[in-house]
């Protein structure tokens, strides 16, 4: 993990309740470590300065073909 990935605190997910959706299925976020996973479609987006990075184009994971 570089210096400018910090750890995303999970009560912000809770802050924004279900206005953060993945933005290709709409599936739920759940936060890890260092990234946000989508349980719709298993996409792993990046967190960056403690900031999600929702952007398809930057995700990983089994869905992104």
């Amino acid at each position: 993990m570089s210096a400018k990935n910090k750890n995303m605190n999970p009560d912000k997910l809770t802050q924004w309740g279900d206005d953060l959706v993945c933005p290709v299925c709409y599936g739920r976020l759940r936060f890890e470590v260092a990234t946000v996973v989508c349980a719709g479609c298993g996409r792993t987006y990046p967190i960056v300065d403690g900031i999600p990075v929702l952007i398809p184009q930057r995700a990983s994971g089994p869905s992104t073909n």
